[in-house]
């Protein structure tokens, strides 16, 4: 068993890894492929790689799972889609801290829906994220703060929001099966509203790069990427597998460093830290009963 817990970690943390490097790769993509084709082609083909990783499940669907699923697919495609809109405007390594403040907004978002009041540390939490978020965004006003930074902040409102739906309809629908099936939503949404807002996709004008990265955003950071943190799941425990996967936001911004140059300064370093701080302080205080 502690080897199945020692591989289940490494799991959790390649899958962090893997996400956080995903930043970088979404960055390199929007600057030549549309949004909604960037989302689409993204999410469907990570759906159609799980669904023939575990086809004997998704052989199996059922009309309900579908229709229960679809709220799931919109969130998703919501939230992916602000984050990708947002990355045109800002760094990587922004991104990467705004995202992972979804982890922050959880804790509320359950005191709202089922009257359950946070830790005190989700409230020390949310004071050191709004700190952080201060100095990422250079506040000197509001004229100073980019469409990039709302663009990513309410994308992780979405994705705090998608949390809770995963969280009340996997006692419907299996795992495996709804990761597949929001993953395919999520994509052909995207793909359609595409098709008709944008322009035809032309892949003769994409660069290998960005095919390369595209690739590497459906197959690796999708479909490889949910695989893993639904196998190693079962093997770590809730507490620690939201501390390793949290460490997403502080590999992306490291990968935004090393690989898009983005600038170190040093209201950058003190912010970023307060985020990581912050995520940290909440799920080690989701833990405490």
């Amino acid at each position: 068993m502690a080897n199945k817990e020692r591989l289940g970690t490494i799991g959790m943390f390649l899958t962090a890894l893997i996400w956080g490097y995903s930043f970088v790769a979404v960055k390199v993509v929007v600057q030549e492929i549309d949004p909604f084709y960037l989302v689409g082609f993204r999410n469907l083909a990570g759906g159609i790689f799980l669904s023939i990783i575990f086809f004997k499940k998704i052989i199996n669907v059922k009309r309900k799972d579908i229709l229960l699923s679809i709220p799931v697919g919109i969130a998703l495609f919501l939230g992916f889609f602000l984050q990708t809109m947002g990355t045109k405007f800002i760094t990587a390594s922004k991104v990467a801290f705004f995202t992972g403040s979804y982890v922050i907004l959880l804790p509320f978002f359950t005191w709202i829906m089922y009257k359950k009041r946070p830790h005190i540390a989700a409230f020390i939490a949310a004071i050191i994220t709004v700190i952080g978020l201060y100095l990422l965004t250079s506040f000197d006003g509001i004229g100073s703060i980019k469409a990039g930074d709302l663009l990513v902040l309410l994308c992780a409102v979405v994705f705090a929001v998608h949390l809770m739906l995963v969280d009340k309809i996997l006692n419907y629908v299996d795992s495996i099966v709804m990761s597949a099936l929001q993953l395919i939503i999520a994509g052909l949404i995207s793909l359609s509203i595409g098709i008709i807002t944008s322009r035809p996709f032309n892949i003769d004008a994409v660069s290998s790069e960005s095919i390369y990265s595209l690739s590497y955003l459906a197959i690796g950071a999708t479909g490889i990427a949910y695989l893993l943190q639904t196998v190693s799941q079962k093997y770590v425990a809730p507490s620690k597998a939201g501390i390793i996967l949290s460490l997403e936001s502080f590999l992306g911004a490291l990968c935004g460093i090393i690989f898009m140059k983005d600038p170190l300064t040093v209201n950058f370093v003190i912010g970023g830290i307060c985020m990581m701080s912050a995520i940290f302080i909440c799920e080690i205080g989701g833990s405490i009963k």
